[in-house]
């Protein structure tokens, strides 16, 4: 009988509306610093049409307003997902790309009556994933599990069982975390519920919250300006091919964009550009004639090493592009480009405004431009948004989900 309560209550968390579109939330601004969400519960976004208004949105907005950085949230989310799924999660992504995780499981394991010890067990292995993978000062918050009694498909009288229950489960997690560098437990506050869901004003709080918990324990240079790695700065890549042909089945999108970036700082090029191992590819272009140049010649090969992208104010007084044959012969003065990145945090290409006259100023809105602007492109690089797969009836916790995770899709919703 409990079991087929328990199982009613899973499915009813699986088929509730959930955000739509990219799996990622974006508060725009300079040195974003990335953070990733796992789990189920608070994570899928119940009731939300999209990431931006649930907990990934109100944690990217309360970082940004605490620091005055940008943030990215991407999300692995799925409404089954279990203490089994999140160990073979953190056993697969790339956990380099981001500052700190925040996890949300518990609920499927608590409704499903996990035994104690078997609990124990499986946030020890995924505590002890995260320490052997990561060495160098990041942080796993893990949520605890949240009150139940009040969601709509437990009831009152099964979810003071519940609670209770994961009372104790709660405990077991933070006794482990003490055991393990680099992890650390938060409880949020109990919900308040509009018509059953969740209230934006709590998402926000909880936002909030887990944005105080992150700068707390992470050391200021996670926090601060991010320094890319050797992988991440693309000077040209093999799949550019690849890359372009991809980007070519958005050509209309593209072409808006360009159009916009050039109109939005009054500039009369824009070019969205894919860095080749020898060739800069123009997968879309405003004001230009030319479908590709030289690698060398390529002042976005150098944008891209800067996570907040490169302004040229002007190419013959600077020494690393004055004898380029684009500022001699081609006429190039000014350059302002923000960098493009594929699913994986490669920096492939970018997006860039270029005149022929020398500019003294582009403010910080003109870059914020651009950087919107930019997401929109790497949305056309995300075919679907990525969520863990999920289980079929009567096997929740299956370990097979470590074959199917992958690197979170790095696209945006935001502009």
């Amino acid at each position: 009988m409990i079991a087929d309560w328990a199982d009613g209550a899973c499915r009813a968390f699986a088929t509730e509306k959930r955000p739509l579109g990219p799996a990622r939330a974006v508060a725009d601004g300079p040195q974003p610093r990335r953070i990733l969400l796992i789990g189920g519960g608070a994570a899928v976004g119940r009731g939300f049409t999209s990431h931006d208004l649930a907990l990934p949105g109100a944690i990217a907005r309360a970082l940004r307003a605490r620091t005055g950085r940008g943030a990215v949230v991407d999300i692995i989310a799925d409404p089954e997902l279990t203490a089994v799924g999140l160990t073979a999660v953190l056993g697969t992504v790339e956990l380099a790309l981001y500052d700190a995780v925040i996890t949300t499981v518990g609920d499927i394991d608590a409704l499903r009556g996990i035994a104690p010890r078997d609990w124990r067990d499986r946030v020890r292995s995924a505590m002890g994933i995260w320490q052997h993978r990561v060495t160098d000062g990041r942080v796993l918050l893990m949520v605890a599990i949240p009150a139940l009694r009040d969601e709509p498909a437990v009831g009152l009288a099964h979810g003071r069982v519940i609670d209770a229950f994961t009372s104790g489960l709660n405990a077991i997690t933070e006794a482990a975390a003490e055991e393990h560098s680099g992890v650390r437990t938060t409880l949020l506050p109990e919900a308040q519920r509009v018509a059953g869901r969740v209230s934006p004003e709590t998402v926000e709080l909880w936002g909030a919250q887990l944005a105080d918990e992150l700068l707390e324990h992470l050391p200021a240079r996670r926090l601060g300006a991010a320094q890319p790695s050797p992988d991440s700065v693309a000077s040209g890549h093999e799949d550019a091919d690849r890359i372009a042909s991809i980007l070519s089945d958005s050509a209309p999108r593209l072409d808006h964009i360009v159009t916009m970036a050039a109109a939005s700082l009054n500039a009369p090029t824009a070019v969205i550009t894919v860095l080749g191992t020898d060739t800069q590819w123009h997968a879309a272009r405003f004001g230009l004639e030319l479908d590709s140049v030289p690698i060398e010649q390529s002042f976005c090969a150098v944008a891209v090493r800067n996570e907040d992208g490169m302004v040229v104010p002007d190419a013959p007084r600077d020494p690393r592009f004055a004898r380029n044959p684009l500022v001699e012969h081609g006429g190039i003065r000014y350059y302002a480009g923000v960098p493009i990145e594929d699913a994986e945090g490669r920096r492939i290409g970018a997006l860039c405004v270029i005149d022929t006259k020398p500019r003294n100023l582009t403010s910080a809105a003109d870059m914020a431009v651009l950087r919107r602007l930019a997401r929109r492109v790497e949305r056309a690089l995300q075919a679907e948004p990525l969520a863990v797969p999920a289980w079929t009836p009567g096997a929740p916790t299956s370990p097979d989900i470590a074959s199917a995770v992958t690197a979170p899709a790095l696209s945006s919703v935001a502009g």
